[in-house]
């Protein structure tokens, strides 16, 4: 069975479009995964239950005077 210029050009034309649609819709997917990571990892930290009152009376102070300022997380 002898294939036809015209039905290689057909299969190879096919195969590319077909594996470039493949790739698009998993670059597409991933994307939308990875923000949906992330808005549940900044869900997560928001929902977080407040940390217990210290009983250090500085460190109170210092924890009150950083929620003033726009405290924006633990430094290291």
């Amino acid at each position: 069975m002898e294939l036809e210029t015209s039905s290689i050009v057909l299969l190879a034309v096919s195969t590319a479009v077909s594996f470039g649609l493949g790739r698009t819709f998993m670059h597409f997917r991933k994307k939308k995964q990875k923000k949906d990571a992330q808005e549940r990892e900044a869900r997560a930290l928001r929902e977080q239950p407040a940390e217990p009152e210290s009983k250090n009376k500085s460190k109170r102070k210092r924890q009150l005077q950083q929620a003033q300022k726009g405290f924006s997380g633990p430094k290291r």
